[in-house]
């Protein structure tokens, strides 16, 4: 009996802890894109999964390709000023646009539009 207690307890601080962290992580990483869109309101970003992703240039059909990608969603919102940053929420992209993550570079992920493809690399936090 005791042991069953113990272990209960023991599952619930666990789980507790990956709530609590997991919300501090994705308030975290919204303040860091709110401060990037104040530094520049032309900053080419987007938040999904808790990750901030920010452009890092713009690359052809073929470059595109020749990279092994998976698909990784896609924009449900645009920013507006002075909002809260979410997931799945773009700066710059618009909505609909599909994104795709590289497997063997996963910090790495693409926007596939009509005009082309850009890369966008995770922002680290901190």
């Amino acid at each position: 009996m005791v042991k069953k207690v113990i272990f209960l307890f023991l599952l619930s601080t666990v789980t507790l802890f990956s709530l609590v962290g997991c919300t501090t992580e994705t308030s975290a990483t919204q303040e860091m894109a709110q401060t990037l869109m104040e530094e520049d309101n032309n900053s080419d970003i987007f938040l999904i999964e808790s990750i901030l992703y920010k452009k890092v240039k713009t690359v052809n059909e073929t470059e595109f390709k020749s990279v092994n990608t998976t698909s990784y969603g896609q924009i449900s919102m645009n920013y507006k000023k002075n909002k809260k940053f979410q997931s799945g929420m773009a700066s710059v992209l618009p909505i609909g646009t599909k994104l795709y993550r590289s497997i063997e570079n996963p910090e790495y992920v693409y926007s596939s539009e009509e005009r082309g493809y850009t890369m966008y690399r995770s922002v680290p936090e901190g």
